[in-house]
């Protein structure tokens, strides 16, 4: 049963003790590479270790990427960040930054899984002592996913159940989004820590937080089994998936505007014909009005691609469709995968779908 890994009294739901690992094998980050990583923390607790709900990781000077279950209902007067420490005992006042404005993701529902990604804006900036992330974090849905991670947080452990007062880190697996989903997990997610293994797990009070690959953010924390126990993998929001809204967020854009994000795709061979019917439907929260671009890229077996002409049109609902027919010169048998493409033209965001569709030739 996987279960949201935020800890919360008051604001979210109060999860009781896990009775596994944090961070699963984890052992103490570096304190001289950890100026990204950041605690969330509960405005009003009794010190830092007792505040801190969730993790996150600093992009920039002023902006934090963190998981939406983490913010979602929260006023921005309830949060403090904590940056520059790897030991929570050891934060000082100085080390607390209020923040001013919370962008949760247009289209998180705390009521289904997926689209788990928040951005928090300090009221000032850290100082340049401290090193975000800066550009670091993997653009475009189609990304590599290299394999393997780094996870890190300050979660519960068997030792500390409550929660780590250490930042902890940990190595674990990374599944292909193929992979991810034949588990069940949604759109817009890569899984990490195989099931029934010894790798690092994520655990409550990490979510939020990074999983990174040679220094380069490609996830965040978002929902793992109830007991942290390695009984199914980890689910983490793919940063590459959503780089686009976190750059047009970042930018000033407005946060209410999401990812023209296709829902489906489809591929009929026309009765008696050698042509091919594509067929996509999308939708975008917030992007009436803004001019959009879509296409096709398919392949057959065989070998060699081919690219639709795209489509250029205004927004004028929230939700849209689009179909293009071309002939095909493939043998009887073989197959054809098709990927969808489309653009928010007034935003430069910009949607590959992961997940392909396929027909057999007949």
């Amino acid at each position: 049963m996987w279960r949201l890994l935020a800890v919360l009294a008051g604001v979210l739901a109060l999860w009781p003790a896990a009775s596994g690992w944090a961070v699963v094998g984890g052992t103490p980050a570096d304190p001289g590479t950890g100026d990204h990583v950041v605690a969330l923390l509960e405005v009003g607790a009794e010190g830092a270790r007792a505040g801190q709900y969730c993790t996150g990781t600093l992009l920039d000077p002023q902006w934090v990427l963190t998981a939406a279950h983490c913010v979602h209902g929260v006023r921005p007067d309830q949060v403090e960040v904590a940056v520059g420490r790897t030991q929570l005992s050891t934060i000082t006042p100085g080390d607390r930054y209020a923040i001013d404005a919370i962008a949760g993701y247009p289209l998180y529902d705390p009521r289904r899984w997926g689209h788990d990604l928040a951005l928090v804006h300090l009221t000032r900036p850290v100082p340049p002592a401290i090193s975000p992330a800066e550009e670091r974090y993997q653009r475009g849905p189609r990304a590599s996913y290299a394999g393997s991670g780094w996870v890190s947080g300050w979660g519960a452990t068997v030792q500390a159940p409550t929660g780590s007062d250490t930042l902890l880190t940990g190595l674990i697996s990374v599944s292909t989004p193929a992979q991810c989903r034949s588990l069940g997990a949604p759109w817009g997610t890569i899984c990490g820590t195989m099931p029934f293994t010894n790798e690092a797990a994520a655990c409550w009070g990490d979510s939020g937080g990074p999983l990174e690959n040679q220094g380069i953010l490609i996830g965040i924390v978002s929902f793992g089994p109830e007991g942290c126990d390695n009984s199914s993998p980890t689910a983490y929001t793919h940063v590459g998936t959503y780089s686009t809204w976190i750059d047009w967020v970042r930018s000033g854009g407005d946060p209410r505007v999401s990812l023209p994000e296709v829902t489906s795709i489809s591929a009929r061979q026309i009765p008696g014909t050698r042509w091919t019917r594509l067929t996509m439907r999308w939708c975008q929260s917030g992007g009436v009005g803004h001019r959009v671009v879509t296409g096709f890229r398919s392949a057959h077996s065989g070998g060699g691609w081919h690219y639709s002409r795209a489509r250029s049109r205004t927004m004028r609902s929230r939700c849209g469709a689009y179909a293009v027919e071309h002939r095909h010169e493939h043998r009887r048998g073989s197959v054809l995968t098709v990927f969808a493409q489309i653009r928010d033209a007034t935003t430069g965001m910009r949607y590959w779908s992961t997940y392909p569709t396929r027909l057999r030739i007949r």
